[in-house]
């Protein structure tokens, strides 16, 4: 096992770059006759993150058709079709299949799923918001397309490998509440985790695809990616010190800063903006708000990780 993990923690890391978003994503409204489920999933869509793999944001792509190109530690891997498509999708699933997928990060084939799927992140989802999900996916109209093959970066492609992984950092099971925190805090913790998964981003990892949490939230990036995410504890210098609830509730509604500055366009941060977070409610942009406040601030600079 020892050696496995020093050959891993020496493989040549990515070098692929993401595409980078140029239309709006080919979302469709919602049909007159939706039901509350399929409403509250159309927005869990949203600002879960599926959206930008699922539905990506090129002239070509379909909605749930999928193909957004993912370049992590592991390799480059693309999205699935995740359209009713009986073939090409996951029309033959069941709601049990779906739950599996979401909490234990397993195929119907029984197969363990790379964590570029974040299930890592949708297995702490109550089983309402993931009830609500299932019911706006097979609200969509199937749409036919096979997606690209992953590639493994060859350190990588030892059969089972992706076991060991799952038994260093996969942890099943539902979200719970800190006793420590208010019912907003928590809510924005829940959202922050279990939805959004911002820790996945904004915490650094190491060459094994690990988070290092002592640095939790303090920012970071996918070893397999030149671009840094930033601080978002509250240090003063650092990080979001300076930032108030209700600057962090306008960054995520429209990008712009305290400073007036707007949000990069070169960073994958816009994208999920204008895609995802600014759909989440006020009441919930609020929640996160108040819940990145309640961290405790770290003096850490992302950009000075070596993994």
């Amino acid at each position: 096992m020892k050696s496995i993990l020093l050959l891993l923690s020496c493989a040549k890391l990515s070098n692929f770059e993401a595409r980078k978003a140029s239309v709006p994503p080919p979302m469709p409204a919602l049909h007159e006759g939706a039901t509350d489920a399929e409403k509250k999933g159309w927005r869990l869509y949203r600002v879960a993150g599926c959206v930008g793999c699922h539905s990506p944001p090129f002239p070509e792509a379909k909605h749930l058709g999928g193909n957004r190109d993912l370049p992590t530690v592991f390799g480059r891997f693309y999205a699935p079709n995740i359209s009713p498509d009986p073939e090409d999708g996951i029309g033959k699933w069941t709601e049990e299949d779906f739950f599996r997928a979401m909490r234990k990060g397993i195929s119907p084939q029984k197969k363990a799923y790379w964590p570029t799927f974040p299930y890592m992140a949708y297995t702490k989802m109550t089983d309402d918001d993931i009830k609500a999900l299932w019911a706006y996916l097979r609200s969509q109209k199937p749409v036919q397309g096979k997606t690209k093959k992953k590639e493994l970066n060859p350190n990588y492609q030892f059969p089972g490998l992706i076991n060991i992984w799952r038994w260093m950092e996969f942890k099943q099971g539902v979200y719970k509440p800190n006793p420590k925190l208010t019912a907003q805090e928590n809510r924005g913790r829940y959202l922050s985790q279990s939805v959004a998964y911002c820790d996945q981003c904004h915490t650094p990892r190491n060459r094994l695809g690990q988070l290092v949490k002592k640095y939790y939230m303090a920012g970071g990036s996918n070893p397999g990616k030149s671009e840094v995410h930033p601080n978002l504890t509250p240090h003063m210098e650092k990080g979001l010190g300076k930032w108030s609830e209700d600057d962090i509730v306008l960054f995520l509604t429209s990008g712009e800063k305290p400073n007036g500055e707007m949000a990069d366009h070169n960073q994958i941060m816009v994208e999920k903006i204008e895609d995802s977070y600014s759909h989440f409610t006020e009441q919930d942009k609020a929640a996160i708000a108040a819940y990145l406040k309640s961290l405790a601030p770290l003096d850490f600079d992302p950009a000075e990780f070596n993994p």
